[in-house]
């Protein structure tokens, strides 16, 4: 048995590692992707986001991925192997906070860390870079420290806990706005300890002050300084995601529970229901530390009601803690004699078809060979210190070509919004002298596609660019323009 205590886990680290390193840059074909790298880029070359280029997240991984392309040199793998290394990591937070705060067996443990490793977005996000895993791994780190306080009978190791736990809040905000939500998903529970009188007001209070003390070292006073020393800094971050929200059409009423159920039914269905079953018969509102990560579940599936586009990644967060909750579900059945024998098997084949997307070959081994065309192809086209502009930034950053600072995040929330429009787009393109301009087309394109006043950006291209070519990029089309007065 001794053996097996040790292969296991060692061949589901092997696995999931072997998965993760395996063609890490063969798939290119992620735009919101090609923003953040192409953002590093910029930092690692001494720029600065919001004063020299506007990008809508928070700044903390494209430091990270800058300081990476200033070490190593700009190619794709180093933040995607950050990317990676951060997932993992979330990962193994899951599996020490469950051997050592719900007393999980290492198998258990193993099953609860392994099933969201492998689950489809979890994965794939641990495969390309994105704020997200950073918000992931901190949201993790303040989870744990969160529930580590709960264990502590020292007031003082307690209270450096908490300020730990709200240093990593602060991590995770500065990754991603809504990491904001760590915090308040832990004030929450703090105010259900005080009003089920299951604390007294002194305690709760103390807690509340150090979390959010380690929350203001960490995020108020970073995110203070960059409201004071660099310009654009709100304009960009929540001033954006305001007026975004503006404009937005309210969602419907059963919008918000409709998408909770695509965040269970797009190949969650393998954790989520059984960690429903941890909930509905487990100690969620009898044991303190399970009622923490019941808040800080709803804190992140708040989202899903928030009018406006929606993408499932915005929820991802909500795994972590459900992950615990999964444990629970499967220690449940199994100590159930009946259950056992008729719910684990219906379990097990949930959980096998779930994790189908993850283990298919064909998106394994997809390489993208159109964004490398492309990319070679604007190379020959250009010299290095000229503009190019498009849908995708990440063209730019394959390229080495810069970007006019405006259009950098030409993303479906800011035409959408009318945050940009195709008079913006002409300023910066004759200001800059883009040379290339290059527009997506066909149901997959979402960007210059949906400019408010697309008409009006058409007969830009008509007036000032000639058509060149289409090239097929994967699973769209791009057209090439070339501005007419750079002819030769």
């Amino acid at each position: 048995m001794r053996p097996l205590k040790v292969l296991i886990p060692a061949a589901l680290a092997a696995l999931v590692l072997f998965m993760g390193v395996y063609n890490l840059t063969g798939d290119l074909m992620n735009d919101d992707e090609g923003a953040y790298l192409y953002t590093s880029w910029r930092v690692s070359l001494g720029e600065l986001p919001y004063r020299d280029f506007f990008v809508s997240q928070a700044p903390l991984s494209f430091f990270f991925a800058g300081g990476l392309f200033k070490l190593a040199g700009p190619e794709a793998l180093w933040p995607r192997a950050l990317s990676l290394i951060l997932v993992l990591g979330t990962g193994i937070l899951i599996y020490g906070a469950s051997r050592r705060f719900f007393l999980f067996s290492r198998n258990l443990s193993l099953a609860a860390a392994g099933i969201f490793l492998l689950t489809k977005h979890i994965y794939f996000l641990g495969r390309i870079f994105m704020p997200d895993s950073f918000l992931l791994f901190f949201f993790a780190a303040a989870l744990f420290f969160a529930l580590k306080a709960e264990t502590l009978s020292s007031p003082k190791r307690q209270h450096l806990a908490l300020l730990a736990m709200g240093i990593f809040s602060g991590l995770a905000a500065l990754s991603k706005l809504s990491g904001v939500l760590a915090l308040a998903g832990y004030l929450a529970y703090l105010i259900f300890l005080l009003a089920a009188k299951i604390e007294p007001s002194r305690s709760v209070c103390e807690k509340a002050m150090f979390s959010a003390a380690g929350f203001f070292i960490s995020f108020g006073l970073i995110y203070a300084l960059l409201l004071v020393f660099v310009p654009g800094t709100f304009h960009s971050t929540i001033g954006f995601h305001l007026a975004k929200e503006k404009v937005a059409a309210s969602a419907l009423i059963g919008a918000p529970f409709f998408r909770l159920g695509q965040f269970i039914g797009n190949h969650n269905y393998g954790l989520i229901p059984v960690a429903l079953v941890g909930i509905g018969f487990g100690a969620a509102f009898k044991e303190k530390k399970r009622s923490l990560l019941l808040f800080a579940t709803f804190a992140f599936l708040s989202l899903a009601f928030i009018p406006g586009k929606f993408y499932l990644r915005y929820i991802l967060s909500a795994l972590i803690p459900l992950a615990f909750f999964f444990g629970d579900g499967i220690r449940l059945i199994s100590s159930n004699k009946k259950l056992k024998l008729f719910a684990l098997p219906p379990v097990f084949v949930l959980i096998i078809l779930s994790l189908g997307p993850t283990f298919s070959i064909k998106r394994l081994t997809a390489y993208d060979n159109g964004t490398r065309a492309l990319a070679s192809y604007v190379r020959g086209e250009t010299s290095p210190g000229d503009y190019i502009f498009g849908d995708d930034p990440g063209i730019n950053f394959y390229a080495q070509r810069p970007c006019p600072p405006r259009l950098v995040d030409v993303s479906e929330a800011m035409v959408r919004s009318g945050q940009i429009r195709a008079i913006d787009i002409r300023r910066q393109c004759d200001q800059y002298g883009v040379k290339l301009i290059l527009v997506e087309k066909g149901g997959s394109a979402h960007h210059l596609k949906n400019l408010m006043d697309y008409l009006s950006f058409e007969a830009y291209l008509t007036e000032s660019y000639e058509f060149v070519k289409t090239v097929r990029r994967e699973f769209l089309d791009v057209d090439i323009y070339r501005r007419k007065t750079l002819q030769k």
